[in-house]
C-alpha cells in the first residue's frame, strides 16, 4: 500500500526508498507497540474489528486505484485456496510463498514483454 501513497522525488530510486521506508516503519512500529504495550498494558475492546475494517478499507482503495486487477484477484484466490487446503494454522505461510512466486513470475513476464 505504501507504493500507492508515497511520492518519491524525481531522480531517486523508488524501489530503494520504498523498501527503506517500509522497513523503518515496520521496525519502529513493532518497537513502539511492544514497548508501549508492555508499559501501559491496555486492553482495547474491539481492536480486532477495527484492524479488520482498516484492512478492508485499504484493500478496497488499492483495488479502486489499480488499472489491472490481477494482483488483487489472485491475492484473494490464493489466500482462500490456501486457507481451505492448509487450515487456519499454516495457510498464511503457503499463501505468502505462492504470492511471492506469482509476483516474481509476473515481473519476469513483464520484463520479457518490455524487451520485445
Amino acid at each position: 500500500m505504501l507504493n500507492y501513497y508515497t511520492k518519491v522525488p524525481q531522480g531517486l530510486d523508488q524501489t530503494v526508498w520504498i523498501t527503506a521506508l517500509d522497513w523503518f516503519y515496520w521496525v519502529l512500529g513493532a518497537f513502539l507497540g511492544g514497548f508501549l504495550g508492555h508499559i501501559f498494558q491496555l486492553q482495547i475492546k474491539g481492536i480486532d474489528f477495527i484492524m479488520t475494517a482498516l484492512f478492508i478499507v485499504l484493500a478496497l482503495d488499492q483495488i479502486l486505484r489499480e488499472e489491472n486487477h490481477i494482483s488483487s484477484i489472485s491475492g484473494i484466490v490464493i489466500t482462500v485456496v490456501c486457507l481451505l487446503a492448509f487450515g487456519k494454522t499454516y495457510f498464511i505461510i503457503a499463501a505468502l510463498l505462492l504470492l511471492v512466486l506469482e509476483y516474481y513470475l509476473l515481473q519476469r513476464h513483464q520484463q520479457k514483454e518490455l524487451k520485445k
